[in-house]
């Protein structure tokens, strides 16, 4: 799940770094991820999970990163933060055939509930900007299904469980496939984000040149 805010002040009037945050929200054994076990995850739809905590958030402020941002004068007092977390498609597949933009007001309640969940923790970590924030745009896993033709939700390419990282998976995710002339490349030869595509390229790059 996704949540894009813009802010109405610079990165530098709110003093945001050009950096990613892993943010665990939640502390002992409830904590765990694995079987995506704790509260957050064992609820049975949206509206419920989003009286929980959300147990981990990913925060980012693009706009830091973007070495042109300020080349154009509408930038120049606005900034921007994109947050990702987990969320079970199951809350949201039943909306999964209807129309975009007509998924109906269940729907836009449900992914509301747990966007403004997701700002409102980010603002207890980044309390500066809960005043700046004048939009929002909120993606569910039906909104990557639509837009990047994914399956269920993901953004991430193959799922990153412990099945995928064992020796025998791991052995098999390499550039050359069996048929002749087809190359894997990115994060699903190597690891998920930005970094994993990067160096998923540089290992294709080396594998075509012998």
């Amino acid at each position: 799940m996704s949540v894009f805010l813009r802010l109405s002040k610079s990165a530098e009037e709110l003093n945001l770094a050009p950096q990613n945050t892993w943010a665990f929200m939640i502390i002992g054994n409830n904590a765990s991820m694995a079987g995506t076990a704790c509260d957050f995850f064992t609820q049975e739809n949206a509206y419920d999970a989003a009286e929980k905590n959300i147990p981990l958030l990913f925060i980012s402020f693009p706009c830091t990163k973007d070495p042109n941002w300020n080349n154009r004068p509408e930038r120049r007092e606005k900034c921007t933060v994109a947050n990702v977390t987990f969320v079970n498609l199951e809350w949201f597949e039943s909306w999964e055939d209807k129309p975009l933009k007509r998924r109906g007001n269940d729907y836009h309640r449900a992914k509301k509930l747990i966007g403004q969940k997701m700002i409102d923790q980010t603002c207890k970590l980044y309390p500066q900007i809960e005043d700046c924030i004048d939009f929002i745009d909120i993606g569910t896993p039906v909104t990557n299904n639509h837009y990047i033709n994914s399956t269920k939700g993901e953004i991430h390419g193959l799922s990153h469980n412990a099945t995928r990282f064992s020796p025998e998976i791991s052995s098999r995710l390499r550039p050359e496939t069996d048929i002749s002339g087809l190359w894997m490349s990115g994060q699903d030869v190597l690891v998920c984000g930005f970094t994993g595509g990067l160096f998923g390229g540089v290992l294709t790059s080396a594998a075509l040149q012998y």
